[in-house]
C-alpha cells in the first residue's frame, strides 16, 4: 500500500511558507513546516522524509548546513534538496548551493508550476535511485541464501533455509512447505530472521498443498493460524517448489509486501529452492545407494562362539555419498576367536575396494594358519605394493581357545578398551601404519570372566578442535555407565554417541562370558 511522499519544508517567513506547504498539500504531498535548522535536525532524526525544501538564510543558520546534514548521513544522502532563497540569487550563490549538495536552487519569485515539476522531476529521479538501490540490496540478500539453500544437508534444513531466504528477500513474514517421502515439512520465518520447524499432518499438508496447485504468484486464504507466521485471513502469494519432477511445496509471502521487482527474486528463489531440493533428493539416493554397498561389504552375520558374546555397528557419515574404508570382523580359527577393525583412509569406491581387500585378505592369512602379527605383515606387504597411496590402521585382537588370554597385534590402530569390574583401561600396544613395511609385534593380555572389550574406529572419537585424548575419555564413560548393558544394547548406545559425526565409525563389543 503506497504512502504520500512526505516533504519538510524549513522556513522562517510565515507568509513564504505558507505558500510553499500551500502548493504542496494541494499537489498531493504530506508536509512538514520548521524555522529553523534547529527544528529542522530534529525532524529529521525523528522521521524519514522523501524531499527538503530549505531556505538558505535562517535565524541561526544556513540551509547549506542542513543540507550537509542530510548527504553526508547513508541513511539520508539519496534525499533531494532544494534551496530556495529571495536574497541570494546571484550565480555563485546557487553555484554554491549546488556544490553544497543541493539537487535544485530556485530563486523568489517562484512560479508554483515550477516549483512543482521540480518536485515531481526529482521525486522521480530519487525513486528510481532508491528502487534501484532497493533491488540490489534484495538480489545481494539471494546472492546469500542461495548458498545457503546449497548447504542444506536434510530435507527440514532446507526448508528452513527456504523460509529465511523468503523472509530476507521481501522483509516479511514467510512460509515454505516441502513434502518429503511421506513427511510434510513445514518452516516459517518472521521479517527479523528467525526461523521455526514442524511437521505437517497428512490431511493439512494436502490441503495446504492444493493451494498451490495453479499458476504461481496466485492469491490464496491459507488455513490454521497455528502453523502461519501471520493471521490466517491473510492473502498469500504462492510459487511452488519442484523435486524429481512433481510439485512438492511452495514459497508462501503475504501480499502486502509484494512489489513487481520482489515477485522476480521471489520466483527466483522458488527456482533456486527447487534445483536445491533435486540436488539433495540426488544426494539421498546416492548416499542409500553407498549404504547398500557398504553393508555388503561388511559381515553380515557374526559368529557367536562359546563362552563370548560379539555385538558389531557400522555407522555411516552423515556428511558423505560415497562409502567410506571403516571395517570390522569376527570369525573363528579353529577354537580361537579372532576379532578385527579397521579403517582406510577416505571417502570414495577406492577406499570400498581396499577396504574389501584387506578384510578378505585377513581372513586368507589367518585361515592359513598365520599368527596376528604375520598376518598384519602380509596386509602391510600387499597394500604397501598394490596401493601405496592409500594409508590404513588395522587391529587384531585373538580370543584363545580357552578365553583367558588375548593376543593384540596393532597396524597403527586406536587402542583396545577393556573394562573389568567396572573399571576401564585401554591396552597401549605400539605398531605402526599398514603400508609403510615395518613389522608388527605382538602383545598378549591375560582374560577373567566378565571382562568386556570395545574396539572403534576413529570417528567415533575424534571431534573437530578436540584432542583425541577427550573423545578416548568419552568413550570410557560410555563403556562404564553402559556396564549393566548386553554387547548389543551397548554397541547401539556407543553408535549414537556423539551423535552425527563428519567420518564413518565401525564399533565391536565384546564380552568374556566364561
Amino acid at each position: 500500500m503506497s504512502t504520500l511522499p512526505r516533504i519538510l519544508v524549513c522556513d522562517d517567513t510565515p507568509a513564504k511558507r505558507y505558500v510553499l506547504t500551500s502548493w504542496l498539500r494541494r499537489a498531493g504531498y504530506t508536509v512538514i513546516e520548521t524555522v529553523s535548522v534547529a527544528e529542522a535536525m530534529d525532524a529529521l532524526s525523528r522521521e524519514q522524509f522523501d524531499l527538503a525544501v530549505l531556505d538558505v538564510h535562517l535565524p541561526d543558520g544556513s540551509g547549506l548546513d542542513i543540507t550537509r546534514s542530510i548527504k553526508g548521513d547513508p541513511l539520508t544522502s539519496s534525499t533531494p534538496v532544494i534551496h530556495v532563497s529571495a536574497i541570494a540569487i546571484e550565480t555563485h550563490d546557487r553555484v554554491l548551493g549546488l556544490d553544497q549538495g543541493g539537487d535544485a536552487y530556485l530563486v523568489d519569485p517562484i512560479e508554483p508550476e515550477e516549483m512543482l515539476s521540480t518536485v515531481r522531476a526529482l521525486l522521480r529521479s530519487s525513486g528510481a535511485r532508491r528502487n534501484a538501490e532497493e533491488l540490489a540490496t534484495r538480489t545481494s540478500r539471494l546472492n546469500r541464501a542461495a548458498v545457503r539453500l546449497h548447504l542444506a544437508t536434510t530435507m527440514p534444513r532446507l526448508a528452513e533455509a527456504a523460509a529465511w531466504a523468503a523472509a530476507e528477500v521481501t522483509d516479511a513474514a514467510t512460509a515454505v512447505l516441502i513434502r518429503h517421502e511421506q513427511t510434510a515439512l513445514w518452516a516459517a520465518a518472521g521479517a527479523g530472521g528467525e526461523t521455526s520447524g514442524t511437521v505437517l499432518d497428512e490431511d493439512r499438508a494436502d490441503a495446504l498443498l492444493a493451494a498451490a496447485q495453479r499458476p504461481p504468484v496466485r492469491s490464496a486464504v491459507l488455513p490454521w493460524s497455528d502453523v502461519l507466521p501471520v493471521a490466517a485471513g491473510d492473502e498469500w502469494a504462492l510459487w511452488p517448489v519442484f523435486g524429481a519432477g512433481a510439485q512438492l511445496g511452495f514459497i508462501a509471502v503475504p501480499r502486502t509486501h509484494l512489489t513487481e521487482a520482489v515477485e522476480g527474486l521471489v520466483e527466483r528463489l522458488a527456482q533456486l529452492t527447487s534445483v536445491a531440493v533435486d540436488n539433495l533428493l540426488a544426494l539421498e539416493r546416492e548416499h542409500q545407494t553407498a549404504m547398500l554397498l557398504q553393508r555388503s561389504l561388511l559381515p553380515a552375520v557374526l559368529p557367536q562362539p562359546s563362552g563370548l558374546s560379539i555385538a558389531a555397528r557400522y555407522r555411516a557419515s552423515q556428511r558423505h555419498a560415497e562409502v567410506g574404508g571403516d571395517f570390522f570382523d569376527a570369525f573363528n580359527i579353529h577354537d580361537d576367536c579372532l576379532l578385527v577393525i579397521g579403517d582406510v583412509q577416505g571417502h570414495s569406491l577406492e577406499a570400498a575396494v581396499v577396504m574389501a581387500e584387506l578384510r578378505y585378505s585377513l581372513r586368507a592369512y589367518a585361515y592359513d594358519g598365520y599368527t596376528p602379527a604375520e598376518v598384519l605383515d602380509r596386509v602391510d606387504t600387499l597394500l604397501e605394493r598394490n596401493d601405496a597411496e592409500l594409508i590404513a590402521t588395522a587391529c587384531i585382537a585373538r580370543v584363545s581357545a580357552d578365553r583367558r588370554s588375548l593376543e593384540i597385534v596393532s597396524g597403527g590402530h586406536l587402542p583396545l578398551l577393556i573394562c573389568r569390574d567396572g573399571e576401564t583401561s585401554y591396552v597401549e600396544t605400539p605398531g605402526t601404519l599398514l603400508g609403510v613395511g615395518i613389522a608388527h609385534q605382538p602383545q598378549t593380555i591375560g582374560l577373567r570372566p566378565g571382562d568386556r572389550l570395545v574396539l572403534v574406529t576413529d570417528g567415533l572419537v575424534e571431534r573437530r578442535g578436540e584432542l583425541i585424548e577427550k573423545g578416548l575419555e568419552r568413550l570410557a564413560d560410555a563403556v562404564r555407565a553402559g556396564v549393566d548393558l548386553t554387547t548389543e544394547g551397548l554397541a547401539q548406545e556407543l553408535a549414537m554417541l556423539g551423535g552425527a559425526s563428519d567420518d564413518d565409525v565401525a564399533i565391536l563389543v565384546v564380552d568374556v562370558t566364561v
